[in-house]
């Protein structure tokens, strides 16, 4: 990979991060009240990630532009890291209202605000999904659960969507989809779970 097609990436991740939304177009404008169904599943999303103390399994990242990156994901209350294995020397690093992007092959450092991006809905300690966040959207399939959040007061800030694996009650993390503010797609998959 050439050094501006990494770069190129890099920006692109950083927009995605840092200017998520078109949260009604992309959640198909669904902001009615939830169901009584709806409600059940948010909340064992909800005891699902207030119930974890550490978690660490491998991602695999496809950027805006079909460009992908892979290694290790690691979150417990308050922090979210990603450490690449691809593209070697990147690391991202979400916690205490920041995000830190560091590229260790020509030693840049990036610090971002989570005030306004959608990660920092998964680094509240604990985390509540009503009230300052808005449950958009909840979709079941057969061993699958998918929540999208927005920030209630500001949902142009982003839309997350959590993936789950739902089987036999108990759910397991399968991804994060982020969209941005010109409805580009950042997916990250969880392997091993």
């Amino acid at each position: 990979m050439s050094a501006s097609q990494f770069l190129g990436r890099r920006a692109a991740l950083l927009l995605s991060l840092s200017t998520v939304a078109a949260v009604a177009a992309c959640a198909g404008s669904r902001s009615t009240a939830l169901s009584s169904a709806d409600q059940v599943d948010v909340a064992r999303v909800e005891a699902y990630l207030n119930g974890l103390s550490k978690f660490s399994a491998g991602f695999s990242q496809v950027w805006p532009d079909g460009g992908v990156g892979e290694g290790i994901l690691t979150y417990s209350p308050g922090d979210l890291k990603l450490d690449y294995t691809y593209p070697r020397g990147l690391s991202m690093k979400a916690a205490s209202g920041y995000l830190v992007l560091r590229d260790d092959r020509n030693g840049s450092v990036t610090h971002m605000g989570l005030s306004h991006n959608p990660l920092g809905l998964l680094l509240a300690t604990p985390i509540r999904l009503s009230g300052p966040i808005t449950v958009t959207s909840v979709l079941r399939a057969p061993e699958f659960l998918q929540v999208s959040l927005a920030r209630t007061a500001m949902p142009s800030d982003g839309l997350l969507t959590l993936q789950f694996r739902d089987y036999g009650g108990s759910l397991a993390l399968q991804g994060l989809r982020l969209v941005d503010d010109r409805r580009r797609t950042t997916t990250f998959r969880v392997q091993g779970q």
